[in-house]
Formats: C-alpha cells, sequence, structure tokens
C-alpha cells in the first residue's frame, strides 16, 4: 500500500508557515479525494485543505501548533 503525505501547503508567495487550525477528520477515517481534511490559516485567511486522494488518514500534527511551508502534517495510506 502506497502512502501520500499530508503537508502544510504554500498557500501565498510569501507564506512560509501557516496554523494548523482545526483537523477536519479523525485518525484512521477512511477519506475520499477532494473531500476537506484540515483547515490552515494564515496572516490573512483561513483555509479549508482537501484531500489529494483517498484511503486511511493519519494525523501526526497537533491542531493549534504552527508548522513551516512543507513540514508534513500525516499521511493517507491510498489504496491500490
Amino acid at each position: 500500500m502506497a502512502s501520500a503525505p499530508l503537508r502544510m501547503p504554500k498557500l501565498a508567495l510569501a507564506m512560509t508557515e501557516g496554523t494548523l487550525v482545526d483537523w477536519l477528520v479523525r485518525d484512521g477515517d477512511v477519506v475520499s479525494d477532494g473531500q476537506a481534511l484540515y483547515v490552515v490559516e494564515t496572516d490573512k485567511v483561513e483555509t479549508e485543505v482537501p484531500s489529494a486522494s483517498g484511503g486511511v488518514v493519519h494525523l501526526t500534527a497537533q491542531a493549534g501548533a504552527t508548522y513551516p511551508v512543507g513540514a508534513e502534517l500525516g499521511w493517507i495510506d491510498v489504496a491500490d
């Protein structure tokens, strides 16, 4: 089974970090492609981040914490 990382996205050209406001799913949930997974806040906006693939989600980052762009927040075990 392949895995796909969940990373802090770069939502703006000058963005270097973002706050993981909330998870919209729970660890171990089965998610579908395009489903909103988490909310990221920058200095200008809050944005829901969708899944790029379906599978079982594993969460490692804590809601309320700030992470640099590209930081791994968890991963999805992608069904073959």
